[in-house]
């Protein structure tokens, strides 16, 4: 089902940029704050942050520029061959402190697919400012300079075993360390035959999005663009291929996080009644705040659905589900039975729409929700004042993404959040030197 395919990296020169690449990258666009970007800007002149996340008024133009001044100077060079690139992680469980297996993951192209073909799964939805502006970026730049993130099955570890036994890897970026949590090494792989051995491997695979939902229907959105002015057969245009990330679901480093909701500018009535309302379809019991997140992890342990709430005046419970209710039937739509039960559509369903009067029009504005990674800062939001109300919510598994996206259904945004994140500016992809003929199996 997969197509994948090599390409010639674009990589930092590491001694045109001072010998130290972890000054140069910077975190994915999407999560970067506005200090964060600050900081980004003053590390060095030649952040990769300037690319993916500008400050100047027309950005697009700016990135376009730097783009092309970087490369002709030496700072960005490309590969002079076709490569796919092992990504290594190495990484602390954020919440435990707990060092996690190595996470490793496949850099290559991804052949652009509707989702309707099957062959590529979303898991989340999208939101249509953002797309907007990452197709202003990507027109103008003829570049994807980050990597979106996709998994795939591997039950009998044949793609894993390959990556083991497969020795011939040239060490291209030794270590970056201290960034997003993570440290990174990449190693890269040109053997046409070995490149085709992997091709072949996940060829009949369909692949789930974890990261980068925009960033693909951005991409797809750009190839419809470009095939209305082109007769050229399917798979050898550039633009029908996307710079992805893949890992196998099996790998013993993929960790995945929640995300926390923070609610303001909603009738302060309905926050008031929300317990008395919840305690019709849950049982709610009261907690420190300090113990919110492991209560969850116990009940979720044990199979109960739980979410944890934060009140002003240092109230914080937990309501779990009654096991007499039928979820199925109390979460309305026609979704799927294992979307309907996910912490998350419980969240959004029966707890800020039904019972706080957030609609999916009112989230996707983004003036009832905000969200956070972090329990202490979902916690301070409320008794600082910054939120009505908070919400707790306990580890997605992977299991639960793979699901969703088999039964055709999408969770809410911000439902996955895979820890650690991909760093951008390790391996970029300049459009304009892919040779379509080579990406296409009719050579």
């Amino acid at each position: 089902m997969a197509d994948i395919a090599p390409f010639r990296g674009v990589r930092y020169a590491q001694a045109k940029v001072g010998g130290d690449l972890s000054k140069v990258m910077a975190p994915p666009y999407d999560v970067i704050s506005k200090d964060e970007q600050d900081q980004l800007y003053e590390r060095h002149p030649n952040n990769v942050v300037r690319l993916i996340l500008g400050k100047e008024e027309n950005k697009y133009q700016s990135a376009t520029k730097l783009f092309s001044e970087w490369q002709e100077n030496g700072i960005l060079q490309p590969d002079t061959c076709e490569a796919i690139y092992v990504y290594h992680q190495i990484f602390s469980d954020p919440v435990t402190g707990k060092l996690a297996p190595e996470r490793t993951g496949i850099v290559c192209l991804l052949k652009l697919e509707e989702y309707s073909s099957g062959k590529v799964l979303p898991h989340e939805n999208t939101l249509t400012a953002a797309k907007a502006d990452r197709l202003e970026l990507l027109k103008a730049t003829n570049a994807q300079f980050e990597s979106i993130y996709g998994l795939f099955s591997d039950p009998d570890r044949s793609v894993a075993s390959f990556l083991a036994e497969y020795d011939d890897r040239e060490a291209i970026i030794e270590e970056v360390s201290g960034l997003i949590g993570s440290s990174h090494r990449i190693e890269k792989i040109s053997d046409a035959n070995a490149i085709n051995a992997l091709r072949e491997l996940i060829q009949d695979k369909p692949i789930f999005i974890a990261d980068g939902h925009h960033r693909y229907e951005t991409s797809l959105n750009y190839r419809r663009e470009v095939r209305q002015f082109s007769d050229a057969p399917d798979g050898t245009l550039a633009e029908d291929y996307i710079l992805i990330t893949l890992t196998a679901f099996e790998d013993e480093g993929l960790l995945v996080l929640p995300t926390h909701r923070i609610v303001k500018n909603v009738d302060q009535n309905k926050v008031d009644g929300l317990l008395e309302s919840l305690g019709e379809i849950a049982t709610i019991e009261q907690c420190a705040a300090s113990d919110i997140e492991a209560s969850i992890t116990r009940m979720g342990a044990a199979g109960c659905k739980a979410i944890g709430i934060v009140l002003p005046n240092n109230q914080s419970y937990v309501a779990t589900m009654k096991p007499s209710i039928d979820l199925t039937t109390v979460v309305k739509g026609d979704a799927a039975k294992v979307t309907k039960q996910l912490d998350v559509t419980l969240l959004q369903s029966l707890v800020l729409d039904e019972r706080l009067g957030i609609s999916a029009e009112k989230l996707a504005s983004g003036s009832s929700v905000s969200y956070t990674r972090s329990v202490d800062d979902a916690i301070q939001a409320v008794q600082s004042g910054q939120g009505q109300a908070a919400f707790i919510l306990g580890r997605p598994s992977v299991q639960e993404v793979r699901d969703v996206s088999l039964a055709g259904d999408r969770m809410p945004q911000k439902s996955t959040f895979f820890f650690p994140k991909l760093l951008s500016g390790l391996v970029m992809r300049n459009l304009l030197l892919d040779n379509p003929k080579n990406l296409s199996d009719d050579e």
